[in-house]
Order: C-alpha cells, then structure tokens, then sequence
C-alpha cells in the first residue's frame, strides 16, 4: 500500500488540459480521452433509457394492457443478467462482449421499429408481443454488456496520473447523453413514432465500430501494461487480444528467466553505482 501512495506521489495529477495534449511520456492520451467520452455517451445512446424512461407509455400505446407489469419484468431482467455481465468481461475480455452486444441490440431495435412502423399495434394484431419480446431481447444484451463494461472501460483506460479528470469527462458524457434521451424523446416519439427506434439502430451501430477500431483489449493488463500495449507502434485495436507484455509467455504468465535477468542487471547496477560513489 506504501509503494502504491509513493507512486502516485510521484506521478501527480494532470490538468483538465492534460487530458487533451500528446504525451510523450504517455502513449495516445488524448485518444483514450475520447474514447471514454464516445463509450459513455453512446452507452446512453443504445437506447436503454428510452425503453427505462418511456417504455410504460410506449408499451401502453403499443397494446398492452398492463404496461407498468412489462416496465417491471425489464427492469427484472436487466437486474438479474447484470450479474451474468460480471462473468462475461472476465471470461471474453471487453471488446467482442461490446461489439456483439452493440450489433444485438441494434438487430433488436431494427424488429422493434420495423414492426412498429409497419404494423402500428392494437389489440387486433401481434405486432405489440413482438415489440415487447424485442424490448427484453434488446435489454439482456445491455445488461450483460455496455451496462456495465463502459465502467471497466473507463477504470482501465485511462493512466494513472489524468485518470480522475478523463473519468470525469467521459462520466460527463453519460449524463449528456442521459439528459438528451429525456429532453428528445417525447418530441420525438409525438413526430415520428416508432421510427424513432431508427436511430437507436444507427447509434448501436456506431457503438459496435467504434469498438471495432479503437478499442484496445485489456482483460487481465495491469494498468502500467495497458499504457504499454496503446503505446506498442503498429498494434491495431482489432489485434490488441493477441498482445502480451515483455516479459509474459501468456498475459496471465509471467517468463520467470526474463525477470530474474532483470533482477540480476539492477543488482550489478547498484553494486557498480556503490562502488563509483565509495
């Protein structure tokens, strides 16, 4: 625990500034700072609040006839596949959960438009069941990814020294996002109805390639190696899961020989700088 506050001690904090200036020192700052703002604001933008939000008037308007008991089996479900999430991201790492996620709940959000759109629901057809089963498919898929690993993004990512203030601005994003899923969607869902769900295809996916392309796989990285793998030169986002640090034959297997070679040259350094000082 000592070393861990001496350490911070030294490094410091960084500036709001910071957050937005290479670093020589710190590979691909400003990359990761808007990482974590688009993770978090598109977090928001896959949909889940307007099902969480609007969802008792939605599934009111789309024939149900109970729609607060449709609202409570939602959120049941997103409680309880919430815990399955926390096995996901330490079994699959974080990107393919997150970029499945992203293209499940779009295909979601596509039946539920499209069905919404086409078929208007009332008590005369079926088309309201489907919404609702797209609703609880689009909702386990949340629950188990984007709900709860845009957090571990955001504790992984960043570097020590600009991590409170990069996790501030991407936390910042999320409420944005939040605050702009209930300012538009009533005047959204008064215009265009249904077709709004559109949109909450599009953003999942935007969500599913931006994953794709920018996000570095960190499963089982301590956080000194994280900042090795975004500084690594030539590593893409899509390549990252095949990374391993120096010194590790697997990364959760550290090369015994390779750091008891490290420990011998330190030991010849500091017995050659003690005799130079004597």
């Amino acid at each position: 625990m000592q070393e861990v506050l001496e350490k911070e001690r030294l490094v410091g904090s960084g500036t709001w500034l910071d957050c937005f200036r290479s670093d020589g020192d710190v590979p691909k700052l400003v990359y990761r700072t808007v990482l974590g703002i688009n993770i978090h604001f598109l977090q928001q933008w896959t949909g889940i609040n307007y099902f969480f939000y609007y969802g008792a008037t939605v599934f009111e308007a789309a024939g149900m006839k109970d729609a607060i008991l449709t609202q409570l089996i939602l959120g049941a479900i997103n409680v309880a596949l919430t815990f399955y999430g926390l096995y996901v991201v330490e079994r699959y790492g974080r990107r393919w959960p997150l970029f499945l996620g992203a293209l499940w709940q779009a295909a979601c959000l596509l039946v539920f438009a499209s069905v919404g759109t086409a078929h208007p629901p009332d008590e005369k057809n079926r088309s309201g069941t489907i919404m609702v089963v797209s609703a609880c498919l689009f909702i386990a898929s949340f629950a188990g990814t984007w709900g709860p690993m845009a957090w571990v993004i955001v504790g992984e990512t960043f570097p020590l020294r600009t991590r409170a203030k990069q996790a501030s601005l991407a936390t910042a994003a999320n409420w944005l996002g939040n605050f702009l899923i209930g300012f538009l969607t009533p005047v959204a869902t008064k215009g265009i109805s249904y077709t709004y769900g559109f949109v909450f295809f599009g953003t999942n996916l935007a969500a599913a390639l931006i994953v794709w392309f920018f996000l570095y796989e960190s499963r089982t990285l301590s956080l000194e190696n994280i900042d090795l793998m975004y500084g690594q030169e030539g590593l893409k986002a899509w390549t990252s899961s095949r990374w391993v640090p120096p010194g590790y034959i697997t990364r959760q297997q550290r090369d015994v020989t390779h750091f008891r070679r490290l420990s011998h040259v330190y030991q010849a350094q500091n017995e050659k700088s003690g005799n130079e000082t004597s």
